[in-house]
């Protein structure tokens, strides 16, 4: 059929495309990060469109098929082909964002990493393959590939190509001095990150002499593959006249997001404080950002609401940040880690009367000086008086 009539077709759920049940039923699709609502009953003909049924049989709701296909949701077949459909169900909260640190290993020695100096421990392939799948199952959308460097992970290019097809988004967090054109071809992830902590002189003041020139090549080499790219930086004293300059490059670059934080004094920033800026100074920098992100609140709840990561030995922690306060063995049920995350509701902190509290929802935990305590870079960005200290 060179024009296919929906109603003749076989209609099939898209290959991108993951039907998930969180708060409420979602369709995700994977490769343009994008998540649908739904109801109960589109969700019972979303299951139903497994290749094995015409759109005659199926529905006469033209308008709904059409969008699906126009958003390619669904897909229109000129001849049966059959696929099993699933629906991944979550806990609520849902854990929709999952941190997996595959290794410690890494190639650089940055002045700010929080994790402090590398280490030689890597996840075996199989478990972060299991865990991958123990995600995807319970309604993850977003799979974010941290290090380390985990271009340095022993199985980089099996561990993404092995989970294809899980209905979640693999996105590689990566120091981008290791990424080359014939490593992208291999590399069979959704989107990568690179760290771009300032132009040539304030990005090798955090990461090191000639790494900036192997960044831009990998950047690149990523956007020559067709990979969506996306970018983080830390803010610091060496790159605060950059971001003109970054965000030229960055916005022509096509990138999806650019995260834009400010330092935390934990790891081996100890030892290099001179880097860390007054929050006041940061904070409007901070605005240079756009994009999703994904360690949002919810409705209610500080941060972390639907965030938890894994480390290189197994143990499911809050965040990275948080990697001496495990919540269990990922490898042995992440579902399990998850329901032991506990999650701090907005009326708990001690800023739970701010007139900001809605847009700041509390900000990072971490930073905060004290579980409850207010973040004092959020304090400086809505201009509340809460805030304490410097950095």
């Amino acid at each position: 059929m060179s024009a296919i009539d929906w109603r003749e077709a076989w209609l099939r759920l898209h290959p991108q495309a993951a039907l998930k049940k969180l708060e409420t039923p979602f369709v995700y699709h994977t490769a343009r990060d994008e998540l649908y609502e739904i109801d109960a009953r589109a969700l019972e003909f979303l299951k139903l469109c497994n290749g094995t049924r015409t759109g005659r049989e199926l529905t006469e709701d033209a308008d709904f098929v059409e969008y699906c296909i126009e958003e390619q949701i669904l897909e229109a077949l000129e001849r049966p082909d059959e696929i099993r459909t699933r629906v991944d169900t979550a806990d609520s909260p849902s854990l929709r964002y999952l941190e997996l640190h595959l290794t410690h290993r890494c190639n650089l020695r940055c002045r700010h990493c929080y994790l402090g100096p590398p280490a030689d421990r890597e996840m075996d392939l199989e478990d972060a393959k299991k865990i991958a799948r123990q995600f995807a199952e319970n309604g993850g959308l977003r799979l974010l590939v941290s290090g380390g460097e985990p271009m340095l992970y022993h199985d980089i290019e099996a561990f993404l190509e092995q989970t294809r097809g899980l209905g979640i988004r693999r996105i590689l967090f990566t120091n981008g001095t290791l990424v080359t054109q014939e490593k992208t071809g291999r590399l069979a992830t959704e989107e990568i990150v690179f760290s771009m902590d300032g132009w040539q002189h304030g990005h090798e003041a955090l990461r090191g002499e000639k790494t900036f020139g192997p960044l831009i090549r990998g950047i690149k080499a990523a956007k020559n593959a067709g990979i969506d790219i996306s970018f983080s930086t830390m803010i610091h004293r060496e790159n605060l006249g950059e971001f003109e300059q970054m965000q030229k490059f960055i916005k022509d670059a096509g990138a999806v997001e650019w995260g834009v934080d400010i330092l935390t004094v934990t790891g081996a920033l100890a030892g290099h404080q001179e880097l860390c800026v007054p929050f006041e100074t940061a904070a409007p920098l901070m605005e240079y950002a756009f994009g999703g992100g994904y360690h949002g609140s919810s409705d209610g709840y500080a941060c972390g609401r639907h965030l938890m990561a894994v480390m290189p030995d197994g143990q499911a922690v809050k965040c990275g940040f948080y990697s001496d306060s495990p919540l269990g063995d990922a490898r042995e049920n992440l579902a399990k880690c998850w329901r032991n995350m506990s999650h701090i509701r907005l009326d708990e902190l001690e800023c739970r009367d701010c007139e900001f509290l809605l847009q700041c929802r509390g900000g990072c935990r971490f930073r905060a000086p004290g579980p409850f305590s207010p973040d004092p870079v959020m304090c400086r960005i809505y201009g509340a008086d809460r805030g304490q200290g410097d950095h």
